[in-house]
């Protein structure tokens, strides 16, 4: 389900991912030059944004509006791996959810997001890994290490993904949260937009309630209950 390759690098001509913009400048350093392969080139429409990066941003948004948990600080360079982390958490748990409600297995780990291009060097990994695991600093530039810090990274990324989906659960409320993902997949299930340039989401009442309510099957209920666990 998930094994396409990575798409082209996002072009100038890429429709903006819509959000609040007083936070345009820093979703834009954590994803510059970053197109996750979690992405599936079936939600990417030429000339309207990409719903799975739109779901994302306006996920992260939610997160960003609660008091942040320390992380890597507080400056701009240890804000923007913030961010980068918890954008890539949010696209390992979109992936999650449509691999659960498509009837497939949940991916085993958390691709590394520097693969598809994020903008995260290898200092920036280990400022963050070594807030969790001890790092022996003789084992640094060794042959391996590389190897071993993406998976330091892949499993901080794993917790993270757990993180966010509690936050958002917690925050947004299960239905609105169920809604949203199932969307990303099942678009037939939305009313037309009012308004040909309205944002993607937040979903609108109607939607959430047809989403939950009116189309019933065993696929969503699965789904629910993976979200909801």
């Amino acid at each position: 389900m998930f094994s396409h390759p990575p798409a082209d690098r996002p072009g100038p001509t890429e429709p903006a991912v819509p959000g609040d913009p007083a936070l345009d400048d820093r979703w834009r350093a954590a994803t510059a030059g970053w197109r996750p392969s979690s992405i599936r080139p079936s939600t990417v429409r030429s000339g309207e944004p990409d719903r799975t990066r739109a779901w994302v941003r306006h996920a992260w948004e939610a997160l960003e509006n609660e008091v942040p948990a320390p992380e890597v600080g507080d400056a701009p360079a240890g804000r923007r791996v913030r961010d980068l982390l918890t954008v890539a958490a949010l696209f390992a748990l979109q992936e999650r959810f449509l691999a659960v409600a498509a009837g497939e297995p949940v991916p085993a780990e958390v691709p590394d997001p520097r693969r598809d291009g994020a903008p995260l060097d290898d200092d920036e990994v280990l400022a963050v890994v070594r807030q969790t695991w001890e790092i022996d600093p003789a084992e640094e530039g060794t042959p391996g290490f590389s190897a071993e810090l993406t998976g330091f990274l892949q499993d901080h990324l794993d917790e993270l993904a757990e993180e966010v989906r509690e936050r958002l659960v917690d925050r947004r409320g299960p239905t609105q949260v169920f809604a949203e993902l199932w969307s990303l997949e099942h678009p037939d299930e939305l009313e037309p937009a009012e308004q040909e340039e309205a944002p993607p989401f937040p979903l609108s009442t109607d939607d959430i309630a047809w989403i939950v309510s009116g189309v019933p099957g065993p696929e969503k209920h699965t789904a629910w209950e993976w979200l909801t666990h």
